[in-house]
């Protein structure tokens, strides 16, 4: 029977589910409103309203967060007063069964002519006998129920471990949040920063990194054009599965890899766009395509602001291969780190090149792609960055749409 304290945390339960429906929905609303505003960031006051927009969107998954760890810990709370009632019961059968065992003893100890002297009549002893027979079937029911109670105690407490590592989880998922928003507000100083809150300033700074952009990818072609041929033995064949997609779906494919139209612009020199780009909200979970080992992680940023890949994971994998997610606005995984197929390596953003949050998705041949440290002549500061002469198209790996 469910306690009235219990009944009382079921109904707070019941109204954090409630208000986490809400705040999903809210939630959603300022998604909507974060697509808007990321479409009209090519103005001043467009790439502002998409970071306000960003921040508002963060701080109502925040708040769900918070609502949902607030509704756990309440279900644990719940799961401990069930687990002090099993452990009532269990107590309260273990001194009946004590009683039962030391009257059975008792009436086993007797020698056969003690206990006939011991009643007046043979009916009297034979009823007695019949009483011991009972005692041991109810011992033995006893039995059994205190070992239904000891297997729903451990259910109980298996639960209530699994309710706490949520709860972990979810922890840090909210310290995650709070360190996009630090950053998506960082973003906005410097963007008021260098622009003065000039529409003017603005494009000339766009200009800027687009020139500074071209000239670094410049530098990089002629590295990667020194890089040692590799053996295209080496890679597994084009089959879906290899890989799976390094996000939650649904998934928006915003540039494919190659010489997309964006790429026979002059966008990458006369080079093919090296990956994929998928359309990603600051602060989506990114999980490793497949089994691997963090090679390295890195930040171009700190180099040469807006011209490269910004926040980057590359993972190599053993059937040699090697993956690489970029744009990111939190890296949670460090070099030599076992990662698994669908762990979180990292959040989502908009470091580096990026006109928008995505993730660009990029494969390698294992053995054609190197780590290097490198002071650029346009940034004229050091970066680390992965290059590669063997730019696979992730899409031969991945699953349908």
């Amino acid at each position: 029977m469910p306690t009235r304290a219990n009944e009382t945390i079921q109904r707070q339960i019941d109204q954090k589910n409630e208000e986490i429906k809400r705040l999903e929905e809210e939630a959603r609303a300022y998604e909507a409103a974060r697509l808007t505003a990321e479409q009209e960031a090519k103005s001043l006051q467009g790439q502002i309203k998409s970071i306000d927009a960003s921040l508002q969107r963060i701080a109502a998954n925040s708040r769900v967060t918070n609502a949902k760890i607030s509704r756990t810990r309440l279900e644990i709370q719940a799961l401990g007063g069930n687990i002090a009632a099993t452990e009532t019961i269990i107590a309260e059968n273990r001194e009946r069964l004590a009683a039962l065992v030391v009257a059975i003893e008792k009436a086993e100890r007797e020698t056969p002519l003690a206990a006939f002297l011991k009643y007046d009549s043979l009916a009297t002893m034979f009823a007695a006998a019949d009483e011991l027979g009972r005692l041991e079937g109810e011992l033995a029911g006893r039995i059994h129920e205190l070992r239904a109670d000891r297997d729903r105690l451990r259910a109980q407490q298996t639960d209530a471990r699994a309710k706490e590592a949520d709860l972990q989880s979810l922890a840090g998922e909210l310290a995650d949040q709070t360190t996009l928003q630090s950053v998506q507000r960082s973003s906005r100083t410097t963007l008021l920063t260098e622009t003065r809150n000039q529409e003017q300033r603005y494009q000339e700074l766009l200009a800027e990194i687009e020139r500074k952009r071209a000239s670094l990818e410049k530098e990089i072609d002629t590295l990667e054009a020194s890089l040692k041929p590799f053996d295209p033995l080496l890679v597994p064949a084009a089959r879906p599965g290899i890989l799976t997609w390094p996000m939650a779906g649904p998934i928006v494919v915003t540039q494919q890899f190659g010489y997309t139209a964006f790429a026979r612009s002059g966008a990458y020199n006369g080079n093919g766009h090296n990956g994929i780009d998928l359309r990603a909200p600051v602060g989506t979970a990114i999980f490793a395509a497949e089994d691997g080992v963090v090679r390295a992680v890195g930040d171009t940023d700190l180099g040469c602001r807006r011209a490269s890949y910004g926040k980057w994971v590359l993972i190599d994998h053993p059937n040699n291969l090697s993956t690489l997610y970029a744009h990111l606005s939190l890296i949670k995984v460090s070099p030599g780190q076992a990662v698994s197929r669908g762990d979180t390596i990292g959040l989502a953003g908009a470091t580096g090149y990026a006109t928008g949050p995505h993730l660009h998705f990029t494969v390698f041949a294992r053995g054609s792609v190197e780590v290097i440290d490198y002071r650029s002549r346009v940034c004229g500061r050091m970066m680390t960055l992965p290059i590669s002469n063997a730019y696979l198209d992730p899409r031969d790996y991945l699953n349908s749409l």
